[in-house]
């Protein structure tokens, strides 16, 4: 069977690891037996990897990083691309059918912005998350088969149609192989030999609620814990930086918090392993990958009870209502002063990682493709 995978819409790092993860191990499954035609753009060049003479890389000059533009495109010339190919089923990485395509469809479910209004800033934003809640409905109603990051993201398309797919299961994420490579490559830090240490990664947009670790920061101080936390990753924009950056001058944390901005794999690993805790308390979440690569390494997390992360971080975390920055105070806590619990919740940890490990995640897609028959 001949799968073209549509990798237009992917341009984030989230997005690029769900690709690769997955295409990975269907072209390692398909064992000649189907063949990958993976379209993409210039902007995500970057997502091509050797895996195989089974997999194929089209590169489409017309298509850039705006959706707009890709969404024309893919109305009125993907169809021809496909035949070209002579596709027999199309993967969507959008989380909607592709529009003016007759090819059938499997959909990943990866994105729950559009049900999130608080975060549409802008007309645009409004405009563009009114688009997509219709168009996820219209994949849940048409689509071969749904596969959707988390539980929490089948359960929220499912409310958004009012009804169930045709064919639908939940696909999860896994860390990078070298992530648990690196953490079995030398004993893990016990509680004594790591930092009082709270350790946030993400790509730092204000759906993250990076204020709230922030003022959980603040009040552990007020109880005479005397934590550090280090902020990991890329910044959506300067504007929210300074913001937090301002937050944290005001409340007199400027020697407690670390920015460090995006790392390399080899300096986010030192950080898994020195931290006793991993926090993020995102308001908007399909998955929450940092937490399963913390777990990777040992260290316990606290996350918000919101969305999949509660899910993700299973019983190596702590969720904690929303916006409640008592709550989140009182769960860190323990695991920065506590050795007899933060033990247990590290071993709880890394019990809930290997969950994630990639050669296991793929297969619900690797069966539909084996299975399915055109109508």
């Amino acid at each position: 069977m001949r799968i073209a995978v549509d990798a237009l819409p992917i341009n984030n790092f989230s997005g690029r690891n769900v690709l690769a993860g997955h295409l990975r191990n269907l072209a390692a499954a398909a064992a000649g037996r189907h063949s990958f035609h993976v379209f993409h753009h210039a902007g995500n060049r970057d997502i091509r990897r050797d895996l195989g003479s089974h997999v194929e890389w089209i590169e489409i000059g017309a298509v850039g990083t705006g959706w707009a533009r890709r969404l024309c495109w893919q109305q009125v010339a993907m169809q021809a691309r496909l035949d070209e190919v002579s596709a027999d089923l199309l993967l969507s990485t959008s989380g909607a059918l592709v529009p003016g395509v007759r090819t059938p469809q499997m959909v990943m479910a990866q994105n729950p912005w559009c049900f999130f209004p608080q975060f549409h800033a802008t007309a645009t934003d409004r405009v563009k998350a009114r688009l997509q809640r219709h168009g996820y409905r219209n994949a849940q109603h048409r689509a071969a088969a749904m596969f959707y990051l988390s539980d929490y993201m089948a359960r929220i398309y499912a409310d958004n149609a009012g009804r169930p797919p045709r064919h639908g299961e939940t696909v999860l994420v896994g860390a990078d192989d070298g992530m648990f490579d690196a953490a079995a490559s030398e004993p893990l830090p016990t509680f004594e030999e790591r930092a009082a240490e709270i350790l946030t990664v993400s790509v730092m947009t204000p759906h993250k609620s990076v204020e709230d670790v922030l003022d959980a920061l603040g009040l552990l101080h007020q109880r005479g814990v005397e934590a550090r936390l280090s902020l990991v990753g890329p910044w959506s924009d300067e504007s929210y930086r300074a913001a937090i950056e301002q937050r944290i001058a005001e409340q007199g944390l400027s020697r407690s918090v670390t920015i460090t901005g995006g790392v390399s794999d080899a300096e986010l690993e030192a950080h898994y392993r020195r931290a006793r805790v991993f926090c993020l308390l995102s308001r908007c979440e399909s998955f929450g990958i940092p937490a399963v690569e913390a777990q990777v390494f040992g260290t316990p997390c606290v996350v918000a009870d919101v969305c999949a992360p509660p899910e993700i971080a299973g019983p190596g975390g702590v969720a904690v209502a929303a916006a409640r920055i008592d709550l989140a105070a009182d769960a860190l806590q323990p695991l920065l002063m506590d050795v007899v619990a933060w033990e247990r919740a590290s071993q709880r940890a890394l019990e809930n990682a290997e969950r994630f490990r990639w050669a296991r995640l793929s297969r619900p897609i690797i069966d539909f493709i084996d299975h399915w028959q055109p109508a």
